[in-house]
């Protein structure tokens, strides 16, 4: 039974450097009680018409987090990513997009017909082979070159934990009469402690959307969605919530996040107080790592990135490139030897996701597992790919809907350069596409796609195995 199997997963002694950000730890998590399992009953109020103890709690959460209007979500960040852009755009309109938009943005357009001009970030220079932050000027100079841009969408921070300028992009947007959209998924807990950058809704941005499991206190699917200011209308993001969301709302999902949001209200600044001494402890204990890089951390504590505009450090991003390892490796080698568990790997690099919820056991385990590995392992050939993935930038050639619309044929990957994609390739986490359906297959594609799978990285089932196959459009 699948009780079972997850009771005896629990019991392995795997620590979680993965969300969800509550760490499987009873004392942060909520008390809750399967009694609590409700429906709209009256007294209860109704998450989609809201206003009796839902919409206090909504508030409560609005002005914890600075927004004008809060609301809980439960189908994650997805749904508030789609309502966000139903509720500011109609089919056929153009937007700005950063290309490393998670695959729910992507899916988004796709239904709604967009036109989307994509804005790309800067390849980080080192061995980590991440996307750097957005540059205001980038989305400035597509606003100049294209008319009737009505959004712009970007994440920050990234899965990486890279932050963009989302202040300076927001005075853009405003300035060109275009709505901001930012999936905050990986920092709804940016801007409220010391240690930590502001997040997009002190920023500027008009609608912010996070996910309170990531790195909140929160139960999985639990999320939020903030307007600031007085572009968007409320109402019609409640419209459009109540088409992407669940009409039976979960209780347990809207209790978490409540509960989440008021424990940092009343001892945040404690938790996050112990929170930023165990990251520094932890940078000053892994100091001594030499073919082991952490981002950020360590020796690399000052060694920034003109191309990363600002860092969440609760992101450990940790390459053994040095070390004959990829990331892929490294996140397998901490699993099995270690019995550490880490959020995603990529080829050059792992991510260690941690959050206030972490305990000192935890930081010290993964120190010194670090700290043995970079001593005693050494891998065999590196996959020394440090620019691979940002640098491949698949042409658009028709819309990405009428892709997905068109008669399709299964070709085999190696015998794929010059068509044109029908369907979606991407490593899941992070969920980036790899190429969008329209988008025209290329070479340089395919061997990224190859070494990816060598890599062992998680790609989509169709493309596993000996011969691996993509959905093409037939012209």
């Amino acid at each position: 039974m699948l009780i079972d199997e997850l009771e005896e997963y629990v019991k392995s002694g795997i620590y979680p450097f993965h969300m969800p950000g509550h760490k499987r730890r009873e004392d942060v998590l909520a008390a809750i009680s399967l009694c609590h399992d409700l429906t709209e009953a009256e007294g209860v109020d109704d998450l989609h018409c809201a206003n009796g103890i839902l919409r206090n709690a909504m508030d409560n959460a609005s002005r914890f987090f600075g927004a004008d209007r809060s609301f809980f979500l439960v189908n994650g960040s997805t749904c508030g990513i789609l309502a966000a852009l139903a509720a500011c755009l109609k089919s056929g309109d153009k937007i700005i997009c950063a290309r490393n938009c998670h695959k729910s943005v992507y899916n988004g357009i796709s239904l709604l017909h967009l036109d989307p001009q994509y804005v790309y970030a800067p390849a980080v220079d080192s061995h980590f082979g991440i996307y750097g932050s957005i540059k205001p000027e980038s989305v400035e100079a597509l606003m100049n070159r294209e008319s009737d841009i009505r959004a712009v969408i970007l994440t920050s921070p990234t899965y990486e934990g890279v932050i963009s300028d989302i202040k300076a992009i927001s005075d853009i947007c405003k300035r060109h009469d275009a709505i901001l959209i930012v999936d905050e998924a990986h920092g709804a807990h940016l801007g409220h402690f010391y240690g930590f950058p502001d997040g997009a809704v002190k920023s500027g941005a008009d609608i912010v959307i996070q996910s309170a499991h990531k790195t909140l206190g929160a139960i999985t699917q639990s999320a939020l969605l903030h307007i600031c200011g007085d572009r968007v209308s409320a109402d019609a993001v409640a419209q459009w919530l109540a088409v992407f969301e669940t009409s039976s709302p979960s209780y347990l999902i809207m209790e978490s996040i409540d509960h989440a949001v008021r424990s940092l209200q009343s001892e945040g600044e404690e938790l996050f107080s112990r929170y930023i001494r165990r990251l520094d402890r932890f940078s000053e204990k892994v100091r001594s790592l030499e073919g082991i890089e952490i981002l950020y951390c360590g020796k690399n504590i000052n060694k920034g990135s003109g191309d990363i505009f600002a860092f969440d450090r609760g992101k450990l991003v940790i390459s053994g490139i040095k070390k004959g390892l990829s990331g892929t490796a490294l996140a397998k080698l901490l699993l099995k030897k270690y019995k550490i568990q880490l959020e995603m790997s990529s080829l050059n690099y792992a991510v260690a996701m941690t959050s206030y919820c972490d305990t000192d056991e935890g930081f010290e385990r993964l120190c010194s597992a670090l700290n043995e590995i970079d001593k005693t392992e050494q891998g065999e050939n590196a996959l020394d790919l440090q620019k691979a993935i940002p640098s491949v930038r698949p042409a658009a050639v028709i819309k990405l809907y009428k892709a997905q619309e068109a008669q399709k044929l299964k070709l085999p990957l190696e015998q794929s350069a010059g068509a044109i994609s029908a369907e979606f390739v991407y490593a899941y986490p992070p969920g980036i596409p790899l190429i969008a359906p329209g988008e025209l297959i290329t070479a340089e594609l395919i061997e990224l796609i190859k070494k990816l799978l060598r890599s062992g990285a998680a790609l989509r089932k169709s493309l596993s195995g000996e011969q691996p196959v993509i959905a093409a459009v037939i012209s």
